[in-house]
């Protein structure tokens, strides 16, 4: 593992380093999760989407019937959820 100083600004912004972000796709930005592990420090990772096969097999196994847009978009976020932690992304 390859250690790396960055900086923090006052306003809380950095650069991440730019073979990192090559590495995960981000070299244009993105979402990421971050991590407080306390004492360990954080751990930053990518939000990756989905991969297409995994969202439609997921919303195939939606509850038929009407729902409420409320109700709906919470199924749809769920699935996501789902589809995110089975494809080990988080």
């Amino acid at each position: 593992m390859k250690a790396t100083t960055m900086t923090l600004t006052e306003k809380r912004q950095t650069v991440f380093p730019l073979e990192w972000c090559r590495r995960e796709g981000l070299e244009h930005g993105g979402p990421l999760n971050v991590f407080d592990l306390g004492e360990e420090g954080l751990l930053v990772r990518p939000v990756r989407p989905p991969e297409k096969q995994v969202v439609e097999r997921l919303l195939r196994q939606l509850p038929a019937g009407r729902h409420s847009p409320k109700r709906s978009a919470s199924i749809v976020s769920n699935a996501l959820r789902r589809a995110r932690n089975e494809d080990g992304r988080h």
